[in-house]
């Protein structure tokens, strides 16, 4: 297939806004070193947080000033500009500090605050709107991995730059940086723009978004967990350098432990990035994986009081900087799922920057005013126990994050206002809650109330909404009354919204067995979902072991599939379950032939797991039937081993003849030593040779070790089936003998 001129124009865009993401992380890195060097070299580490409070309101005054001009314009305009700008101000600065090295240090360390976040969200703001979202999810990829390798490459730019030249060296360097940006983005930007009209964007301003936080209780609590956040990061970041600054001084020294810090955390936040963001979100949820960083800054400030140094210190930076950039950056922004887009395009930059900035300025006066309290070690004391109570109140505020999430997510999902496919979804938090709330309904599957991109059809306020016949009967399926129940489970045929809530139902004993026939009914519509209950390990175990039944309905290659999984479940019950359900759909069907190879896997893992179980059972077996202390032990391991054995066999009759084997097993069963070496001489035949190495010891306690049998294995497979009646009747027998309960 030809590649198309707007194909090839798009490649080259992703490659162009790569190579921008690189460049601008590495300035990123490399400034952050060379701004603190510079202040730290030129003034004492305690005028460090009044710098802090003036750049902090100069960046909140930047994003004010430019929130008009950036949505006149629109970001494709503006980002160059502000880059060229800033290049230009940096080489000014340069020139600046041989005569006033003062003067530079302040114009650098507000420079470089004020337009750092800006430029970062112009940049992204950028990549939106030249993108059409399918293109931007494929896209972010690859632009997210150059900057990664930007930020290395800045940090290893400062450290030999420190080693090799003064600290204002670098300045003209990351001007170089800036200016290469500059001419980027405006490629990024020329090759096909689909930025939005001004008209739309000049509504979307910071009043816009204080509006939006003021209107959603959700919103004000994230602002609380950023706000909470930022100020423990402000207070141990000050205690960091003020370490820093009294072991090496001041100079290239400083720079380059800056550079090597900042190269460091960037390195490892890329390793718990990509090996355990997602692994987290998965099993933990967005509120606890959010909760991580406010419990290791927590770990990480306690440990700087009770081992006070510069590498306790380091530690506790380094730890909630690895941890904020990783785990909870990726939880963060997911946070934000719940809104509808205009709510999320007006409050979410005033958090990520105005807040952030709101919370350095308040960071900033605490730390001035343990400064003005306390002298010394004292000081950095005191400012570690205030980051340690804040941490303990983020964690607090997490709790009440999911619960607001969910509520939030709910309500977006029912009013349409958020869309979402499951297949996207990545997090525990929002799959749950997708799932119980619309079932993981597919797009094409959710009735069309307003056209994308149009806000939904509300009924004027004070009007009732219509009743939702979908709603109603989740209600119902979810209800108290088991009557009620009964009576919604019995209705028409469940839909993709109604199953998860019917699978729940499963461990509900008084509705158990109708909410397993309407599941049964629904399986063949429904796979996928039954299938991903009965492999989610935190699923009740009562439900799990009841859907093998419902699958066993469904004669699909995607149901076998579950199945075989199944097999490898922890827990026996499910497994047992799981073999009767692909023993009656391959009795029910044949072409749903399963692979010999994944049969006899099973079986050996089945052996392996139960292997202590059998090995009991065979010394009980041999024991002293006088001996009578073991007795109800005996009982309860002959019964599981027995139906250890039973699975077995019900899986092994996937790929051996099913009559042969249930007539074996029941042989094996008996005390009549003819019908019991019968069995045995079969199984001797049929079993394959991995399985019977790792079987046999099992099954007869004289092993011919190795000698074949005599027979023909079709003499014995006859002999064995004429004796089924015999084993019925000794069975029988045995039954007879046993006590009455």
């Amino acid at each position: 297939m030809a590649v198309t001129t707007t194909e090839r124009d798009t490649a080259a865009a992703i490659r162009v806004a790569a190579l921008v993401s690189g460049a601008m992380i590495a300035f990123q890195v490399a400034g952050r070193a060379t701004r603190d060097a510079l202040f730290l070299s030129t003034y004492d580490v305690t005028s460090l947080p009044r710098m802090i409070m003036v750049a902090s309101l100069a960046a909140i005054a930047a994003v004010v000033a430019a929130s008009r001009p950036m949505a006149r314009f629109g970001p494709g305009r503006m980002v160059p500009a502000l880059f060229a700008a800033s290049a230009g101000l940096m080489l000014l600065e340069w020139a600046l500090v041989a005569p006033a090295p003062r003067v530079a240090a302040v114009v650098v360390f507000i420079h470089f605050n004020a337009l750092g976040a800006l430029l970062v969200s112009g940049f992204w703001s950028v990549i939106n709107e030249r993108f059409d979202p399918r293109t931007a999810k494929r896209a972010v990829g690859h632009i997210a991995a150059a900057g990664t390798a930007g930020g290395l490459a800045g940090g290893l730019l400062a450290e030999r730059a420190a080693a090799l030249l003064s600290v204002a060296a670098m300045l003209p360097m990351l001007a170089a940086l800036h200016l290469v940006c500059a001419g980027l983005v405006l490629r990024v930007r020329t090759a096909g723009s689909r930025e939005r009209p001004a008209a739309s964007a000049a509504r979307e301003t910071w009043t816009t978004g204080l509006r939006a936080i003021g209107a959603a209780p959700y919103l004000r609590t994230l602002v609380a967990v950023v706000l909470l956040a930022t100020l423990a990061e402000g207070l141990i970041d000050y205690v960091f350098k003020a370490q820093a600054r009294a072991n090496y001084g001041g100079g290239p020294e400083l720079l380059r432990l800056f550079a090597l810090f900042y190269t460091g955390v960037n390195l490892l936040s890329v390793v718990v990035q990509t090996g355990l963001s997602r692994p987290a979100l998965e099993r933990f949820g967005l509120a606890r994986t959010v909760g991580m960083l406010p419990w290791m800054t927590a770990v990480g400030g306690a440990w700087a009081i009770a081992v006070p140094g510069l590498p306790s210190a380091m530690f506790a930076r380094g730890a909630e900087a690895v941890v904020r950039n990783s785990l909870y950056r990726s939880g963060y922004e997911l946070l934000f799922t719940p809104l509808a887009p205009p709510v999320k395009r007006a409050a979410k930059p005033l958090v990520d920057v105005g807040i952030l900035r709101i919370g350095d300025l308040i960071a900033a006066g605490l730390v001035q005013a343990a400064l003005f309290a306390l002298s010394g070690s004292s000081s950095w004391t005191a400012m570690l126990v205030l980051a340690v109570a804040f941490a303990a109140a983020g964690i607090a505020i997490t709790f009440t994050v999911h619960a607001g999430y969910v509520a939030t997510l709910e309500k977006s999902l029912l009013s349409h206002a958020v869309r979402l496919e499951l297949d996207d979804v990545e997090d525990e938090t929002t799959r749950t809650t997708l799932m119980h709330t619309l079932g993981a309904v597919p797009r094409a599957e959710v009735p069309a109330t307003h056209a994308e991109g149009t806000p939904p059809l509300v009924p004027p306020s004070g009007t009732p909404l219509p009743p939702d016949p979908v709603l109603g009967r989740i209600h119902a399926l979810r209800s108290s009354d088991p009557r009620r129940v009964r009576a919604a489970l019995a209705k028409a045929p469940l839909d993709a919204a109604h199953v998860p809530h019917a699978i729940a139902l499963l461990a509900w004993d008084e509705v158990a067995a109708h909410a397993l026939a309407a599941l049964k009914a629904a399986a063949p519509h429904h796979t996928g979902q039954l299938v991903d209950a009965l492999l989610d390990q935190d699923e009740d175990f009562t439900v799990r072991r009841r859907l093998p039944a419902a699958l066993a309905q469904v004669h699909s290659r995607r149901a076998v599939e579950g199945l075989l999984e199944g097999l490898a479940d922890r827990r026996f019950e499910v497994r047992f379950r799981c073999g009767r359900a692909l023993a009656r759909l391959a009795a029910a069907d044949p072409a749903l032939a399963v692979e010999a190879g994944r049969v006899h896997a099973a079986v050996l893992r089945e052996v392996a797991v139960d292997r202590q179980v059998w090995e009991s059972q065979r010394l009980l077996d041999r024991a002293d039937e006088d001996d009578q202390e073991a007795g109800f032990v005996d009982e309860v391991l002959r019964d599981r081993a027995s139906r250890s054995l039973e699975h077995v066999f019900t899986v092994l009759s996937l790929v051996l003849p099913p009559q042969a084997l249930r007539v074996a097993f029941r042989g094996l069963h008996t005390d009549d030593p003819q019908l019991r070496g019968t069995a045995l001489e079969y199984l001797e035949t049929a079993l394959p040779a991995p399985v019977h190495a790792k079987l046999w010891p099992f099954l007869d306690d004289h092993p011919r070790r190795g000698e074949a049998p005599a027979r023909p294995r079709e003499e014995v497979v006859a002999e064995l089936l004429r004796s089924n009646e015999s084993i019925a009747l000794n069975l029988a027998a045995l039954r007879r003998k046993q006590p009455s309960p």
